[in-house]
């Protein structure tokens, strides 16, 4: 596979400065000095400061090669000092270069690398003008022995030509959050705050959800494009006007060789064989959509009585009635629900639940359903044709979806959401929707879509996904166990957080039952959201020396930030995406895995999509493990076959299941009236 291509990354070199550069040190604050912490100081400095890194003093100020009256001084050989001083000092460099020129405005991020934003191109809004987002993140000797830019297209913001001062009367100002000001992007609160006097007639809000949801703005679908060729016409054009150019390199000692190379010792590939999924038959293929086509899901649904009733505001009855006939009968190339998924099932006339309420339906569904009589032999499955679409403005619409859902599954029925206006928006075109919905349903009715094709292992593998519930400010953590590596799973929970111990005592119980049913595990697999603390880690080995294992936990992070991070394009083909089961070692066990439809022996269709890698960091409590190459592979060949796993979609993902199923979880349920999910919830995947 590396033979057909060419991989570089989104990474441009420079060249240390060729002398020894004299730096200006603080102990106190001083106006336009750059605060660092006592661990970044270049340890030439720190004998000059003998109460540095005691509370008394944790930080010094610096205003690096500007001098200043009282300022403790040193010369400095970049090359041979500290490196994350060196960084501070080029992002110095950088930032104050474009806060410089009149085109571009600047926001310092979190971790002080530099962002630029340009004026779009394209201005297609009266209200509006569009900026691209660009980040210059300084590393040093990641992928070559010199000084580094990580470049990094971060998509597009608007920013209102209303000033605050007038936009405050028609949305409060709690809602503002970054505003352009000045030349620079900068907090709207930090802003007021500041001493000197700001004029709110030269400060423009950056528009965000709150003022969106405020204002009443329709939610604007994002159009699927090539995403690797997109993106990489955007960093060359930024690279082009405003790097690669003599005034950016008076400052910044460019190559002149571009984007680095990937070296080929660095790129392996996952096993052909990882790419074969299960269906009908034992039939196998590599693309779930050409599978269940051609050969019909791997298993039917276990229920030989599956009863479907609806769930409908009185003015979309015609609305169920076509969609009724489309499950049973077709529509265009989607023969029905049977012929495509396997679903037998039948729609009990009078069943259905038709309320009137469109605002306020819970009361009414819930006496219906109180009073229905539901026959155990029966599998029932509810289909809510929902009056109002997930990114509905009002707050208490979007709840209802949840509430339904709560109702449901307090009663052991599981349910499918159909939104009637975006039938109604794509006409014929909303048959491509049928089959994701088909498979849904089938995978929420216990049937297997489609399954790996893989020898069983001994081995317990949980995931634990996360989502910040923004209004609240609260992260919610889900966890998903699998006891086989086939990619089923036996239960979901969901957490607060801080709840670490519940967690650990969670996987502790799940370790239990995988014990009694199938013997002791080999390795418990984690697959975690973020890099896992100590503190996160260490009650779950608590937890298996309680039950006497002495088995290795393997925590594999897996990282879904998507564009402000590393990438890797193929020069070799024109879709620039690398092939599927491409993986680069980065170093320090960290490593960038792509998942697609592009095979050595087939292309992506553009309606699969070109989904970005994820990043993932191996690490084991048992050390010598990670020093096995063949352990490493297996693993990283697990979180691909287990992002072929999505029943939601037969489109490919590149996030594996372990992930995005508890954050689904996590997203959904802290909604529930109840501080936990219903039984019934925590083994069906009703959140699909």
């Amino acid at each position: 596979m590396q033979k057909n291509q060419e991989l570089f990354f989104n990474v441009l070199k420079f060249d240390w400065p060729t002398e020894a550069l004299k730096f200006h040190f603080f102990g106190d604050e001083i106006p336009g000095a750059e605060r660092i912490f006592h661990s970044v100081v270049p340890d030439e400095i720190k004998e000059q400061f003998p109460n540095l890194g005691s509370q008394e003093q944790e930080h010094l100020y610096t205003t690096y090669t500007v001098a200043n009256e009282g300022s403790v001084s040193v010369s400095l050989n970049l090359s041979e000092s500290k490196y994350s001083f060196a960084k501070r000092y080029f992002n110095w460099l950088i930032r104050n270069h474009f806060l410089s020129k009149e085109d571009t405005l600047v926001r310092s991020t979190f971790i002080s690398d530099t962002n630029v934003w340009i004026p779009a191109t394209k201005q297609p809004y009266t209200d509006f003008t569009v900026y691209e987002k660009y980040t210059l993140k300084v590393q040093i000797k990641h992928f070559s022995g010199y000084p580094e830019i990580l470049l990094s297209f971060d998509g597009r913001s608007k920013v209102f030509k209303q000033p605050a001062n007038e936009l405050i009367h028609s949305v409060s100002a709690a809602a503002f959050n970054w505003v352009m000001y000045d030349g620079a992007i900068q907090k709207w609160d930090d802003l007021q705050e500041a001493d000197e006097d700001i004029d709110n007639a030269e400060v423009f809000p950056v528009l965000n959800a709150d003022i969106e949801n405020a204002m009443g703005y329709p939610y604007e679908p994002i159009k699927p494009t090539n995403k690797y060729s997109d993106y990489l016409d955007l960093i060359v054009k930024f690279y082009k006007q405003y790097i690669n150019v003599e005034d950016f390199k008076k400052v910044i000692d460019l190559h002149k060789s571009g984007f680095i190379k990937v070296k080929p010792t660095s790129i392996d590939s996952t096993s052909e064989e990882s790419n074969e999924l299960l269906f009908g038959n034992g039939n196998t293929e590599k693309v779930p959509y050409t599978g269940i086509k051609l050969h019909k899901p791997y298993k039917k649904s276990p229920h030989s009585a599956v009863n479907l009733f609806y769930i409908f505001h009185e003015d979309d009855y015609e609305t169920v009635k076509d969609l009724n006939s489309r499950f049973k009968n077709g529509f265009g190339f989607f023969k029905g629900l049977e012929r495509f998924a396997k679903i037998m099932f039948h729609t009990q006339e009078g069943f259905s639940i038709r309320f009137k309420d469109r605002d306020n339906p819970i009361e009414q569904i819930e006496e219906i359903l109180t009073k229905r009589t539901f026959d155990p032999a029966v599998q029932y499955i509810a289909v809510y044709i929902t009056p109002f679409g997930k990114f509905d403005t009002d707050k208490q619409h979007r709840e209802i979806y949840y509430q339904v859902k709560e109702l449901l599954l307090k009663r052991n029925i599981t349910s499918q959401a159909i939104d009637p206006a975006k039938m109604e928006e794509q006409g014929e075109d909303w048959v491509y929707s049928l089959p994701n919905i088909s498979i849904a349903m089938l995978a929420k009715l216990n049937g297997i879509p489609w399954q790996l094709k893989q020898t069983e292992q001994s081995e317990l593998i949980v995931g634990i996904g996360a989502f910040l519930h923004k209004e609240e400010n609260i992260q919610y953590i889900g966890s998903s166990f699998s006891f086989t590596n086939h990619g089923r799973f036996n239960r979901f929970e969901y957490f607060m957080k801080n709840e670490i111990d519940v967690l650990a005592g969670s996987i502790a119980d799940s370790v239990r039952q995988y014990a009694a049913a199938h013997g002791e595990p080999s390795r418990l697999i984690i697959h975690f959201y973020k890099t896992m603390s100590r503190a996160e880690i260490e009650p779950i080995q608590h937890e298996l020396k309680n039950l006497g294992l002495d088995i290795p936990v393997f925590i594999i992070t897996i990282n879904k930030t998507e564009s402000r991070d590393i990438l890797a394009f193929d020069k070799k083909w024109n879709g620039r995406m690398p092939m599927s089961g491409t993986f680069i070692n980065l170093g320090g066990k960290q490593y960038l895995l792509f998942n697609s439809t592009r095979y050595a022996t087939s292309l992506p269709k553009p309606k699969d999509g070109y989904p970005f890698p994820v990043k993932l960091k191996i690490d084991c409590t048992d050390r010598e493990e990670l020093k096995d190459t063949k352990v490493i592979k297996n693993l990283i060949e697990q979180v691909y076959q287990f992002s072929r796993m999505y029943w939601k979609s037969v489109r490919q993902q590149n996030l594996p299941v372990t992930i995005k199923y508890p954050e689904m979880v996590a997203q959904i349920a802290p909604h529930f009236n109840a501080n936990d999910i219903p039984e019934y919830g925590k083994t069906n995947l009703w959140f699909l």
